[in-house]
């Protein structure tokens, strides 16, 4: 797959503008066809390295810009303004390029679409959204609202390990420091006397010698087994049989599902709200979703919607959902607030998510604790021994 800029125009003579991904130029004008515009030129986009910059200077740049439209300004103010005040020189370059497109004739769409490596395959679609109905000021805080949700369930999930983490790290660093360092000491005892070093002190000796003279392999080691095994995770037939095993397992599917269905009901509920079209809004919630089993699994759910049947039916009848999915749906569906009812799913699995990783988390401390404990106990142990061993030694 590739990212195609085109112009093109609809029924009415309006010029749209904007990148879209396609495996081909004639798919790119097929993409086009289906949504009732016809293009005008399609060119491909050069790769480029891809742009880094924090979340939340895009996060303040929607809500900024937002605020700019509910005052009245027109966007190509907006963006001159916003472009003054930034602080980070890639985003800075970033809003002056979308003020030039602006300026040069496109809509804020069609230049955001180039500049997907920022901000993602959704907000253009939004904006585009927010363009065709005029609401482009509210449109813009919703997605501003829904990328900050996004960035604080990402920081709730790594804060939760941190403790942990650092848990380890020190009894790690702890018991290095007493096999190469502390160890070696008493054993030396045993040899400057001639005696036989204690089982249990010898153990541990071997192990100390072993971090010292090949301690530096394990770094490599590790990192190898790193990036390969995410090199591997990357082709289609290894990432699909990984993601299988995983999703069998009851707690890795349980963590997987539910931190898969809050993006995916967090991100088409967004869309929907901001009046995305629903095919295309799924199309877009597809692509978002990561484990293979689980996107397979909604494939046909555009279809579903495409031949008039109800997302609720899709989700009841399938077994591998929860229950609620369906049941939730069913309710936004008679009520016709389908939006609202898939971004208070995103909420509801979201908290049982958090919920549960609390749990393991309070549950991980306690166990690291006792096996670190254990491990550092043994080495205190070995010392113990090798004291002992010095009185009974005969002179």
């Amino acid at each position: 797959m590739a990212y195609y800029q085109y112009h093109a125009r609809d029924t009415m003579g309006g010029t749209h503008r904007g990148v879209m991904e396609a495996a081909s130029e004639v798919e790119a004008a097929g993409k086009l066809k289906t949504e009732k515009l016809y293009p005008v030129k399609i060119k491909p986009v050069r790769s480029q390295r891809p742009r880094r910059v924090p979340e939340e200077h895009i996060i303040r740049f929607f809500y900024d810009l937002s605020d700019l439209f509910y005052a009245g300004l027109p966007v190509d103010r907006a963006l001159a303004l916003i472009s003054t005040n930034q602080t980070h020189k890639t985003f800075r370059q970033v809003v002056q390029g979308l003020l030039g497109d602006v300026q040069g004739g496109s809509d804020l769409s069609g230049a955001m679409g180039k500049y997907r490596d920022v901000f993602g395959n959704l907000s253009d679609h939004m904006v585009r959204a927010g363009e065709a109905g005029g609401t482009l000021g509210p449109i813009l805080k919703r997605l501003a609202e829904y990328l900050e949700q996004r960035r604080t369930f990402r920081q709730s999930m790594i804060s939760s390990m941190i403790y942990p983490l650092i848990l380890l790290g020190v009894s790690a660093v702890s018991m290095v420091i007493l096999l190469v360092y502390v160890i070696p000491k008493f054993a030396r005892i045993f040899h400057d006397l001639n005696q036989k070093v204690p089982f249990l002190t010898n153990l541990m000796l071997e192990a100390g010698m072993f971090l010292k003279d090949y301690g530096w392999i394990l770094p490599l080691a590790f990192g190898a087994v790193f990036f390969g095994g995410r090199a591997l995770y990357r082709k289609p037939k290894v990432r699909k049989k990984v993601d299988k095993i995983l999703f069998r397992m009851p707690l890795t599917r349980y963590l997987i599902l539910h931190s898969e269905l809050t993006r995916f009901c967090r991100t088409l509920g967004t869309m929907i709200e901001a009046g995305v079209p629903l095919l295309r809004a799924l199309s877009l919630g597809e692509q978002l979703v990561i484990n293979s089993v689980l996107r397979e699994a909604l494939v046909p759910l555009h279809r579903e919607i495409k031949a008039g049947h109800s997302m609720s039916n899709f989700f009841r009848s399938h077994s591998m959902f929860p229950v609620r999915v369906g049941t939730m749906l069913r309710i936004a569906e008679e009520q016709g607030n389908l939006g609202q009812g898939l971004m208070g799913l995103g909420d509801h699995f979201e908290k049982e998510l958090q919920r549960t990783l609390q749990r393991i988390m309070a549950l991980m401390e306690p166990a690291v604790i006792i096996a670190t404990g254990l491990m550092i106990g043994t080495i205190v142990l070995s010392m113990f021994t090798a004291i002992f061993g010095i009185n009974e030694i005969q002179f």
